[in-house]
């Protein structure tokens, strides 16, 4: 049994949260909501992010950053565009212990990795950064439906990380790419929005496959420009990740250009979506990133164009395909 400290208790959060009392850990989650602590305290239940979940009394919550210290592991769940604001309060509790990211995405403007924002804002040593990453749609897990992930970093921590996280219905396996997961984490969410623009536009199975081969040809240039291993390609964190974000109602990112495929502006479509579409928060930095390092991003690059009103998706369709044949 170990103690598990997480920061951010949304719906990814709170799921983890369950996932690992079921293994058997002891569980503290911190959140600002002061309606979300009371409510997980008392009747073991976080019904505005997980509706219909009980909770395991193992689990509890708190409002006070220096509670985390309580952790021998660290999780950070927060979305990666507020963890620049939010880590530093965390950075004098969590010294001296592995931090594990449940973060998907690139930081807007300098185009970093979670890990890498966690190793500035909270003066963690990198040999106890580890990223987390798998087919992990929060409200399917909550349920109990097995699925599978892969954590990334220091080869023998993660191995032993992978054992605490595991549980009857969800099985890890370490990774030593650490780049390359977060690489594949963060741009399968602009992948999802461009298969969610498809479904939106009347588009069927076909389409999203054509557009689920662009977006893997693509992820896989760039994430090894970037250091990543081409196994990832292979396993949970990857196009496990990636065919379970791009064709799932239950995403977000394909929730959000759904919403857009039915022909409303990206501001208006993002509103009607419940919590962070980290694929519209990302796209830039992917963009600067594909230049950077010379690896062509058509696929992005279109979704960008219809963020910008600049085209619809019917017209981007045949260049994309054109393209990757």
């Amino acid at each position: 049994m170990s103690k598990i400290a997480i920061i951010g208790c949304g719906a990814w959060g709170t799921c983890f949260a369950k996932i690992c009392a079921d293994a058997g850990n002891e569980v503290l989650v911190w959140t600002r909501e002061e309606e979300v602590v009371e409510e997980i305290n008392s009747i073991h239940s976080n019904h505005y992010y997980l509706k219909s979940v009980s909770l395991p009394k193992s689990i509890r919550a708190t409002g006070k950053a220096e509670e985390v210290e309580w952790g021998e592991i660290i999780v950070s769940a927060l979305p990666c565009q507020i963890l620049r604001g939010a880590l530093p309060a965390f950075a004098p509790f969590v010294k001296g212990r592995p931090v594990v990211s449940l973060s998907k995405g690139m930081e807007e403007g300098s185009g970093k990795l979670p890990t890498r924002l966690i190793e500035e804002c909270m003066q963690v040593d990198s040999s106890l950064l580890f990223a987390l990453g798998g087919p992990n749609l929060a409200a399917l897990l909550a349920k109990e439906e097995p699925s599978s992930a892969q954590i990334a970093g220091q080869s023998k921590q993660a191995a032993y990380l992978a054992s605490v996280f595991s549980n009857s219905y969800y099985f890890v396996s370490p990774s030593s790419d650490l780049v390359g997961l977060q690489v594949w984490g963060a741009l399968k969410n602009v992948a999802a929005i461009a298969c969610g623009m498809a479904a939106g536009a009347g588009y069927g199975e076909n389409t999203a496959a054509v557009l689920i081969s662009c977006a893997l040809a693509e992820i896989e240039a760039l994430s090894l420009k970037l250091g990543g291993e081409a196994k990832t390609m292979e396993g949970p964190a990857g196009v496990g990740d990636l065919v379970c974000t791009a064709s799932s109602k239950l995403s977000r990112n394909f929730s959000l250009g759904y919403r857009m495929g039915l022909g409303i502006n990206v501001e208006e479509a993002a509103k009607g979506v419940k919590g962070v579409t980290e694929g519209k928060d990302t796209i830039d930095s992917a963009l600067s990133l594909s230049e950077k390092y010379d690896s062509p991003m058509p696929l992005a690059r279109a979704i960008k164009s219809v963020m910008e009103g600049k085209a619809d998706f019917a017209s981007l369709f045949s260049k994309i395909a054109g393209e990757r044949s």
